[in-house]
């Protein structure tokens, strides 16, 4: 399981080979101060320790800086990456730069380390007193964003507006330090049919052992219909552009996943892919998280329990 643990020198020769992966890449690599952070550890370990540990204290920072703790992400004794973790904003920060920066190094992109050290950065910032941090990313930078909204959802949160400099627009996310129970989202969940079938991608309940399958949509954001939450979640989800038709009605759902208990007010809608799509049995996943997954075409039927489990399998009929 990865872990983030402060910069020692156990790691260092597993830097070095990631020093040489941004090297090989460099485009990448001179883009990311979090990136060439690293790299000066390469130069000089001793006194990388030390700028990062004064910097983690609040020793000798520069004039507008403010405390912020250097984390390696690591796995066993490979370095998987850094994120970097301000313990406070200054009125600049809350415009560009937020809380949290990282970088994971380019042999283990795409693998879920960003989704997994940002949680893991949550419970470093709870730990410091936190009770949310802003994360922000370039607006075109669609991956980080993926992730920082996932793992809003999860953690609750807002997104506020973007902001710009220089030419470029940052979008920014508040997350809870520690996750919200007792919410109750508003969802927006899309029925796309194909003859007796729907699309929903199979997911696991650890606890309960349990597989069920779960229909596209995501939650609802201020000021955003349900109609185009639909079409953000599953462009974002699998890259393509739905056309949502009429409102199938509006449930309440009250669940528990894992651990946790859940409640929901859901909007259903009918919708449809394009017609390539459609002629597909399955359509994989883009988002990093969710990396070798796919929403396929499944028929609803007695041993295949479908989200949001409100209806019993004949119950579901009226949608297909």
């Amino acid at each position: 399981m990865p872990e983030l643990v402060l910069p020692q020198k156990k790691y260092l020769s597993s830097v070095r080979e990631a020093i040489a992966e941004y090297k090989a890449a460099p485009s990448e690599f001179e883009i990311h101060a979090v990136g060439k952070m690293v790299a000066a550890a390469d130069n000089d370990f001793a006194e990388y320790f030390t700028t990062t540990e004064n910097n983690r204290l609040g020793i000798g920072l520069a004039p507008g800086r403010v405390a912020h703790t250097v984390f390696w992400l690591v796995e066993g004794d490979k370095y998987i990456g850094t994120f970097d973790l301000r313990h406070e904003l200054t009125p600049e920060l809350e415009q560009i730069g937020g809380h949290i920066a990282y970088q994971i190094r380019p042999s283990e992109q795409r693998k879920g380390y960003v989704t997994a050290g940002l949680k893991l950065c949550l419970q470093k910032a709870a730990e410091m007193g936190l009770d949310k941090v802003l994360v922000t990313c370039k607006e075109k930078n669609v991956g980080s964003y993926a992730v920082m909204h996932k793992v809003m959802l999860e953690y609750s949160g807002c997104e506020v507006a973007p902001t710009f400099k220089n030419g470029v627009q940052k979008r920014r996310v508040w997350i809870y330090t520690q996750k919200r129970w007792g919410k109750i989202r508003a969802v927006a969940i899309a029925v796309i049919k194909k003859a007796n079938k729907v699309l929903a991608m199979a997911c696991h309940d650890p606890v309960k052992k349990e597989k069920f399958y779960r229909l596209p949509g995501g939650g609802i954001e201020f000021g955003e219909t349900a109609a185009e939450t639909l079409q953000r979640e599953i462009k974002e989800e699998i890259g393509v552009e739905i056309s949502v038709g009429k409102k199938l009605g509006v449930y309440e759902n009250i669940f528990t996943f894992g651990n946790q208990k859940g409640h929901e007010i859901m909007i259903l809608f009918a919708a449809t892919l394009p017609s390539e799509y459609m002629q597909k049995d399955k359509i994989p996943m883009l988002e990093e998280e969710f990396e070798g997954r796919c929403y396929e075409f499944v028929e609803i039927t007695a041993d295949k329990r479908i989200y949001p489990a409100i209806f019993g399998d004949k119950e579901w009929q009226q949608f297909i």
